[in-house]
């Protein structure tokens, strides 16, 4: 039995778990629009989308799941027209990475019991459909989000849904979700293109930081490539989580700071040690595949 699923918007995410569900063996419909079509039709020229929708109609009201895979602050405009077509079994979800603000969108339009969030957790510094794969999913933790509504098999549906693209499925509350992902994804983007402005405003005329940048350096400044238009989105709908985790880490610079010009014998050395043990446990959390 097919399992027909559709996107609305198709860029590096939608268009990688598209390529991961043709790749599963199992059967999937895959109807997609976006506001640009040429991806989407780039994807049924590569076999990855069956049915390229010219927009959000009637052609996605017979889908079993529907992914909302635009910026967040547009989700919720989503959300209004598919409560009109899509049907009352029909699973809608998302790909954001900020879920409090589609919940509650969600919440408003009474569609608790057809909702439930999620968040793949993976991408690049490269964007759209051209530069998706689904070996960028792969291995990856899919957070789930469901509702006080949300029906146990439909929770189940998602997990199969995240297993059958190669993604470990989490189930979460979204509250947790937004602060966890506001402390270990968005903050530390935002301190990475922070480190590249400072080095960028010290650098020389001879620009020998830049010449010397290498390890440390190009890996804690990798992600400050990202776009800059969905950071600021998610920035602005998450930004309270990101906010309160801010004002601990500048505390914690400031106490740095002043250990250093103190020259506090042990500090430094404490300070490292307990973090390489939190970091160490990572590595036991999460092997590299």
């Amino acid at each position: 039995m097919k399992t027909k699923v559709g996107f609305i918007g198709f860029g590096l995410i939608a268009g990688s778990l598209a390529h991961a569900l043709k790749e599963s063996g199992r059967d999937y419909h895959i109807t997609a629009t976006s506001r640009h079509l040429e991806p989407v039709i780039a994807a049924v020229a590569d076999g990855i989308v069956d049915v390229a929708a010219p927009a959000v109609d009637e052609t996605f009201a017979q889908c079993d799941i529907i992914l909302l895979c635009t910026p967040v602050i547009t989700i919720t405009e989503y959300l209004t027209k598919l409560k009109a077509i899509a049907s009352p079994d029909c699973i809608i979800t998302d790909v954001g990475s900020v879920k409090t603000i589609i919940h509650e969108a969600a919440d408003s339009l009474g569609l608790n019991d057809r909702f439930i969030g999620g968040h793949p957790m993976a991408g690049s510094e490269k964007t759209g459909y051209e530069n998706s794969s689904s070996s960028i999913i792969k291995g990856a933790r899919y957070i789930i989000t469901p509702t006080k509504e949300t029906k146990p098999e439909k929770i189940e549906f998602m997990k199969q849904f995240a297993s059958d693209v190669g993604m470990n499925p989490i189930v979460m509350d979204y509250h947790v979700h937004d602060k966890s992902v506001a402390a270990i994804s968005h903050v530390p983007h935002l301190l990475s293109t922070a480190l590249v402005h400072v080095v960028s405003d010290n650098d020389d005329e001879e620009k020998h930081m830049q010449l010397l940048a290498a390890g440390c350096f190009r890996d804690m400044s990798r992600v400050a490539a990202s776009s800059p238009e969905m950071w600021e989105q998610i920035c602005l709908t998450n930004s309270s989580a990101i906010s309160n985790i801010l004002e601990q880490y500048i505390e914690m610079l400031e106490t740095i700071k002043d250990n250093i010009d103190k020259k506090t014998p042990g500090y430094v050395a404490s300070l490292f040690e307990m973090s390489r043990e939190y970091r160490n446990s990572l590595e036991s959390r999460h092997p590299e595949h």
